[in-house]
């Protein structure tokens, strides 16, 4: 009895002196939280360059506006501890002084302000007329971007067959926003701009925090970086390494036959696992 007892008492006292919650506090640290924040990146095992038996370099295409892909899209402007992966590396290469690359090979660095002419959002001087003086002025205008205009992704990966583990595996190693948008009294339709490529490696410790929608439950938020590793998107293959200047699938099929064609490619790759086996 004197246990029940000590053990009420015990509970009253910590009731009394727990501090207040509001709801916005309740709110945030179960929708933003905080501990997300210091979450690390899974570190990938060692692979020895001597084990790996055969590899093939690809690129993938993701369509972002796609339902499977929408995390990596949603939301076009920050809200409730997420953004978009486009924002998410634009603000890593600005704040977190990454490097971007202005080709898939990650040779050639690209400065932000080069980002920003790619996206049409470096500033301008225009002819403007003084309404207090009336005369003709030059005004310097501020670009603006729009990040929403990027809906596509490429990955660029390379598919290898581990000798020690005797099993088909995969890395990724760039990533590269596509924005898609139209010019003003042009006719030309839907343009493609490859914006800029990053090395996968280097933004893991970004991606590994940044929160992205879960559909199934607002309590358990994943990561762009879970997203990527545990292959949560869709995406068909539009280049493979080849002779012909690694041409793209789209320089020699179209349709159907490049539907075909990126099929082909990645069967032939799956294939490898399975012929390291004798039945």
């Amino acid at each position: 009895m004197t246990k029940i007892l000590l053990a009420l008492l015990l509970l009253l006292v910590g009731t009394f002196f727990c501090p207040g919650q509001t709801s916005k506090t309740f709110f945030d640290s179960v929708i933003k939280n905080p501990d997300h924040d210091e979450k690390a990146p899974i570190v990938l095992p060692y692979v020895d360059p001597s084990d790996v038996i055969w590899a093939r370099t690809i690129i993938r295409e993701l369509v972002l506006r796609e339902k499977m892909n929408l995390p990596l899209y949603y939301p076009t402007r920050p809200m409730d501890g997420r953004m978009s992966l486009i924002d998410m590396l634009l603000k890593g290469i600005q704040k977190s002084f990454k490097t971007a690359y202005a080709d898939d090979e990650l040779q050639t660095p690209v400065s932000y302000d080069e980002i920003l002419s790619r996206f049409g959002g470096q500033s301008d001087t225009i002819t403007k007329r003084n309404t207090v003086t009336g005369e003709m002025e030059k005004v310097v205008v501020e670009g603006e971007i729009h990040t929403d205009e990027v809906k596509r992704l490429l990955i660029k990966e390379l598919w290898y067959v581990n000798r020690k583990t005797s099993r088909l595996e995969v890395r990724i190693i760039a990533l590269c926003p596509v924005r898609e948008y139209t010019k003003e009294d042009s006719y030309d339709g839907i343009l493609k701009s490859q914006l800029f490529w990053v090395d996968y490696g280097e933004f893991r410790d970004l991606l590994s925090k940044q929160k992205v929608f879960n559909s199934a439950n607002d309590a358990v938020r994943l990561s762009f970086d879970d997203i990527f590793l545990k292959r949560y998107f869709s995406s068909r293959i539009i280049q493979e390494s080849n002779v012909y200047d690694n041409r793209t699938i789209s320089s020699y099929a179209v349709g159907m036959d490049a539907v075909l064609e990126s099929d082909r490619i990645k069967n032939e790759i799956f294939n490898q696992e399975q012929d390291l086996w004798q039945y």
